[in-house]
């Protein structure tokens, strides 16, 4: 959820409960009003009755009489009262109301039943000093409440509506105030995504002028210690492989040249040994002897293997991963390695070629020390529209749950290398079980030295 949704949410919520509150203080009050207001128009209209009536004409009834009273015809528009006149025995003459009052909404039950529980007000009517009959003032609660309700409906509605405007008005003005962070977030994502030349434009005026200034300038200590760093580096990394290359061809020149001269001397002693019976307190030594020479010379093989990727500058990457391949499959577990190669590795450069093939190395070599897996994946490919070359090794072991190593040389070997070209490499356990290592480099960067 944004900040921007959250905010808006919070104050709708608020809102909404200041809505409710209000609207049950409203009802609340309400109740105490309608009986102020109902109580004075009964007491208004108790005053303004006429109590006494001129005497009836000769031959007319006191029923007629009371039945001639026009007051009462004037008051049917008169809100929340009913004006009634009763004979003495109790019969209706006259009302103000001709229907019954419409029953209240639902809601407000729980108000009817108070108001509509308010006694009426009676007044006699005389002819001189007789009592002939008397009004009775019934208070409408119904109409009471409709009116109530109709006015809480009206005031919630508008009370809705400038709260919606209101949580509009939020959400348009933290969407403003936010806006400089979407630049912000967007020139860190660039510099997160190793485009370390990315700029912040002016993100607004006022307290907002400065952070322009302040990024950049971050951002450009950044580039440069980056920078710096990939330099060294790579400066190591060159002098790493000038000494595998020192080392290779030492024991090449130097060290197999003896070892290959011993081999078959040693193999012709212990033959002799055998055959000789008075040799025959030497033969275990000579045999020994024979066996690791043998040893020692695979030893070095291998280490020259290891040590200089072979015929990668003559034959390319492509030739070195397969032979590197080719190697882990003959190892004791027997690992099958597939490689999904990009068609155009011809346009890396030899430093790429050499870190890409070391990362691989490694991979493959951490696949035999700690993975008990059947098959390795090796994904190499060119994005030029993104200037970058990926590569994504995985493995089919069973699930572990994440360790960091106790030493960790070969993962930080393999992300220093990439980092000296200005890339990374990142290595985790999968979900589905086994290992996924993920590297990228750029095609072309400015850490690079030509």
């Amino acid at each position: 959820m944004s900040l921007r949704f959250r905010l808006t949410l919070i104050i709708a919520s608020l809102m909404t409960l200041l809505v409710i509150a209000d609207s049950g203080r409203r009802l609340y009050d309400a109740h105490d009003d309608a009986v102020t207001e109902i109580d004075s128009v009964a007491r208004l209209a108790h005053a303004l009755l006429p109590s006494v009536l001129t005497p009836a004409p000769p031959g007319m009834s006191t029923e007629s009489l009371l039945a001639h009273i026009e007051l009462t015809q004037e008051l049917r528009t008169l809100r929340h009262l009913t004006v009634e006149v009763h004979a003495l025995d109790g019969r209706t003459i006259l009302s103000s109301r001709d229907a019954p009052p419409i029953e209240a909404p639902a809601a407000l039950n729980w108000m009817g039943e108070r108001l509509r529980n308010l006694p009426p007000l009676r007044k006699d009517i005389r002819v001189g000093e007789r009592v002939v009959g008397y009004y009775l003032l019934v208070p409408n609660a119904d109409d009471e409440l409709r009116e109530i309700w109709d006015d809480y409906i009206k005031q919630t509605s508008m009370v809705l509506a400038i709260g919606l405007i209101a949580c509009f008005m939020v959400y348009w003005a933290v969407g403003r105030a936010l806006q400089p962070l979407g630049s912000v977030m967007r020139a860190l994502s660039a510099i997160g995504e190793g485009r370390l030349d990315a700029r912040l434009d002016n993100v607004g005026p006022g307290d907002l002028a400065p952070l322009s200034d302040s990024f950049n300038s971050m951002a450009a200590t950044l580039e440069a210690a980056v920078t710096e760093r990939a330099r060294l580096l790579r400066k190591l990394i060159t002098h790493e492989e000038e000494i595998r290359q020192s080392l290779a061809r030492d024991l090449h020149d130097e060290l197999s040249p003896y070892l290959v001269a011993i081999h078959p001397h040693a193999r012709l002693l212990a033959d002799a040994c055998e055959g000789r019976p008075e040799l025959a307190e030497h033969r275990e030594a000579a045999r020994w002897m024979s066996e690791q020479v043998g040893h020692l010379l695979r030893l070095v093989r291998n280490l020259l293997e290891h040590l200089r990727p072979p015929d990668i500058e003559e034959l390319g990457l492509r030739h070195a991963l397969a032979e590197l391949g080719t190697q882990r499959s003959r190892g004791a577990d027997k690992v099958e390695v597939v490689f999904h190669l990009d068609e155009d590795l011809g346009q890396l450069s030899a430093m790429h070629d050499i870190t890409l093939y070391r990362i691989v190395q490694e991979c493959l070599t951490n696949t035999a020390k700690h993975a008990r897996c059947t098959r390795v994946d090796v994904h190499l490919s060119i994005d030029p529209r993104l200037g970058r070359v990926s590569l994504r090794v995985t493995d089919d072991g069973e699930p572990t749950p994440y360790v960091a190593p106790e030493s960790g040389f070969g993962l930080v070997g393999m992300r220093e290398r990439a980092l000296a070209l200005g890339g990374d490499c990142q290595a985790g356990p999968r979900s589905r079980g086994g290992w996924e290592v993920t590297a990228w480099l750029p095609l072309k960067t400015s850490v690079q030295e030509h």
